[in-house]
């Protein structure tokens, strides 16, 4: 049946290149708001990361307030490498100073903590 009405002169209407050009910016205009979209869920997850690297370095500088720590340290904790660094501050012997910073599996920094403390004289 359909090919009769074929054979029988009657025109199949097809699309116009103007059409096309406009579902082909539609395609386009959607896929853009797609990816803008992906680039701030990708952005919001390490800001994720960094609040966890922060929430980890105060933990840490706690912890560093009531345990004596060696001068210079780097671990894995919770999934990123901390650099832990205590040394004088500006000539005076009784300050020290606390450096923390949290990095992630690419090296990339996360987060710094810095912090000063007096030192006990009884050590």
């Amino acid at each position: 049946m359909d090919r009769k009405k074929l054979i029988s002169g009657k025109r199949v209407r097809a699309s116009s290149v103007l059409e096309v050009i406009v579902s082909m910016m539609i395609i386009i205009l959607v896929f853009g708001i797609a990816m803008m979209i992906y680039t701030n869920v990708s952005r919001q997850s390490l800001s994720g990361q960094k609040l966890k690297a922060q929430a980890i370095l105060a933990q840490i500088m706690k912890e560093m307030g009531k345990a004596e720590q060696s001068a210079n340290q780097e671990s894995i904790i919770g999934g990123f490498t901390v650099e832990r660094s205590l040394k004088p501050y500006a000539k005076n012997g009784r300050l020290l100073q606390i450096d923390l910073i949290a990095f992630d599996q690419n090296n990339q920094l996360l987060a710094e903590l810095h912090q000063l403390i007096i030192k006990d004289d009884d050590q």
